[in-house]
């Protein structure tokens, strides 16, 4: 990683940029031997999932890998936490960033692509690691700041709800199918840093060629509702009708992707 401080003045124009363009970009966040190093695990962990889709949660789940150490970056979070802090006018207390490795290829990640979805951490960064070059690479696409930030979880539950059904998801579509001028398409390049408006922005990815492997590193910071009872309350009870099973290992998506609304998790899309 190039960056080793930001100025305020710097911090103030990424969240400008956020604000007006829907993101901002930090270009080399990895070098080219880190890119080299993260393609490389990437590709072994498809492989021991059978060569199929997998995301991979939690940092730990990426111990041999650069991802380990630049989810617990001093500068990362620092840099993250200034970012919220100046948009929101509160300073974040959590030290950590939540963190997704996607993996998208075959019929598992077309499944995973095209589901519209909010994050529940406010500030999202995506650094792509694989990207196909010569055909569709799956664009990130979103309606930018299209919620405020809720000082409910009932509210941010209502607002899932009311996008995590076929109905809605279909609508969407059938909007940016028509050439909607609402949309904001952001084509990626591997190794840049992505940032936006998780929490705000209705958010997915378009599906990309199949046949390549298109892997994004995705770090969420600020969970608006870690301390909810509701979400706590609700998690527990569905955790009752939850069969035990062993610990989860990476394994190609099922056939019927829950909706990420649904979850009641951090989701695992972009």
């Amino acid at each position: 990683m190039h960056y080793t401080s930001f100025t305020n003045a710097r911090i103030k124009t990424l969240v400008e940029s956020i604000d007006n363009d829907g993101y901002a970009v930090l270009p080399g966040w990895a070098t080219s031997d880190q890119l080299a190093e993260l393609k490389t695990f990437v590709l072994a962990t498809i492989e021991s999932a059978g060569n199929g889709y997998v995301a991979l949660t939690g940092k730990e789940s990426m111990s041999d890998s650069f991802l380990y150490a630049l989810g617990s970056s001093p500068v990362f979070i620092d840099l993250c936490q200034r970012i919220v802090s100046t948009a929101t006018g509160r300073r974040p207390v959590e030290q950590g960033l939540h963190q997704v490795l996607r993996c998208l290829i075959g019929e598992g990640g077309q499944r995973e692509s095209l589901i519209f979805h909010y994050d529940s951490y406010v500030l999202t960064t995506i650094m792509p690691v694989c990207m196909p070059e010569e055909t569709d690479p799956g664009d990130l696409i979103m309606l930018r700041s299209h919620r405020p930030l809720r000082s409910n979880y009932f509210f941010n539950l209502i607002d899932k709800m009311l996008v995590d059904n076929r109905w809605m998801q279909r609508w969407l579509k059938r909007e940016y199918a028509a050439g909607s001028d609402k949309f904001t398409k952001i084509r990626m390049l591997p190794g840049d840093l992505y940032l936006f408006w998780g929490y705000r922005s209705l958010h997915t990815n378009l599906p990309a060629d199949p046949n390549a492997v298109r892997a994004t590193a995705v770090f969420h910071y600020d969970n608006l509702h870690a301390n909810s009872t509701l979400a706590s309350g609700i998690r527990r009870s569905l955790g009752l009708f939850k069969p035990r099973r062993p610990a989860p290992v990476p394994v190609p998506a099922p056939a019927t992707p829950t909706p990420p609304g649904l979850q009641l998790t951090d989701s695992l899309r972009e």
